[in-house]
């Protein structure tokens, strides 16, 4: 019999230290895989957040870079359309053009000032900007006519400022036009090439 109990005992002490071994994983391992699981559950939802993100930016980049694309082909498209002639011959078209929009409309063009040319911003293009300044006088829906009749002219030129003011004759309009032509020369980092 005291055989049966101290294998019993021994039993009972092995089950026991494998239970108190049993609660000391479980204390201490449980804990850890919990935390080291919601840590990986944390950084999957921090890095699917910053896929999201990056995405987001890669999609916005590619819709800036297909503008950049259409705008340089629209540039290109432009660029072959501009006539290349000279320096005289544009301020002749320029001139011609204000004075006849001016006679067609009712406005008086009282002066036409020509800038020097300027291959400022164009490097690498035969493109060159002439800046032309003019003062025109008439009544406000002249004035206006006038200056729709100048933007569908087709003329190579952008408006660079436009200012209106009150005067005894109705309206005066201060226009600065930046007129642009090809010359033929390309000019990169001062080099010239014909």
């Amino acid at each position: 019999m005291n055989r049966a109990l101290r294998a019993s005992t021994l039993r009972f002490g092995g089950g026991l230290l494998l239970l108190l071994s049993a609660l000391i994983i479980a204390y201490v391992l449980l804990p850890d895989a919990s935390q080291k699981r919601a840590r990986q559950e944390k950084a999957y939802a921090e890095a699917q957040k910053r896929l999201e993100a990056q995405e987001a930016e890669l999609t916005e980049l590619k819709a800036k870079a297909e503008e950049l694309r259409l705008g340089q082909k629209r540039m290109e498209e432009v660029l072959a359309d501009l006539p290349q002639e000279s320096e005289g011959q544009l301020k002749w078209k320029l001139s011609r053009a204000l004075y006849d929009l001016s006679a067609k409309h009712g406005v008086r063009v009282l002066t036409v000032k020509y800038g020097a040319p300027s291959r400022a911003g164009a490097k690498g293009t035969d493109l060159e900007s002439i800046d032309v300044e003019f003062v025109g006088v008439g009544i406000y829906p002249n004035l206006k006519t006038f200056m729709l009749g100048l933007e569908g002219s087709k003329l190579p030129f952008g408006l660079a400022n436009a200012r209106l003011e009150e005067s005894p004759e109705g309206g005066r309009i201060t226009v600065t036009l930046r007129a642009f032509r090809r010359t033929g020369i390309v000019k990169a980092d001062g080099a010239e090439e014909a």
